[in-house]
């Protein structure tokens, strides 16, 4: 006797199969897909922040004495505006940024919402410009921390 097909047993298992092979697919695109938004999330941040770095290198005067004035989220080089960091209150929609003399930075967005300037820290003294600021998002496992160290000819 010649029998042709699939029994329903042999149908069952192929789709049982089919379904837990396509599961682990999809945990694994959904992961995939997480891991490229935090990604490209810190290289946009990773842009801002050395397009922030560059600028402020480019307005301390090199070779001249300087007297850099800092308080919580400003500070100052020979009187005029080196940077001024706007954070707004965690749970306001309105967009943090950063304002390099006279150039307005927008941090780069997580989605629709704007991220988070966070612990700010701006110091100056013996020729050294300490700044330091957290960056949150929701789409990042842990902040970005954001360090960085320029020295002065302090007066």
């Amino acid at each position: 006797m010649n029998k042709k097909g699939f029994t329903v047993v042999e149908l069952i298992a192929a789709f049982t199969l089919t379904m837990v092979i396509s599961v682990f697919l999809f945990e694994i695109l959904i992961e995939s897909k997480d891991i490229f938004i935090e990604t490209t999330l810190k290289t946009s941040i990773q842009e801002k922040t050395s397009i922030i770095s560059k600028n402020i290198r480019m307005k301390i005067p090199k070779g001249v004495t300087s007297t850099v004035v800092c308080s919580t989220n400003t500070c100052t080089i020979n009187g005029n505006n080196l940077i001024n960091i706007v954070a707004t209150p965690s749970n306001d929609e309105v967009e943090d940024y950063i304002v390099i003399g006279s150039q307005k930075i927008k941090l780069p967005k997580d989605g629709t919402k704007p991220m988070k300037i966070k612990n700010i820290s701006l110091s100056a003294s013996n020729g050294i410009l300490k700044i330091s600021f957290t960056l949150n998002s929701i789409n990042l496992t842990k902040p970005y921390e954001y360090n960085v160290v320029f020295y002065y000819r302090a007066s």
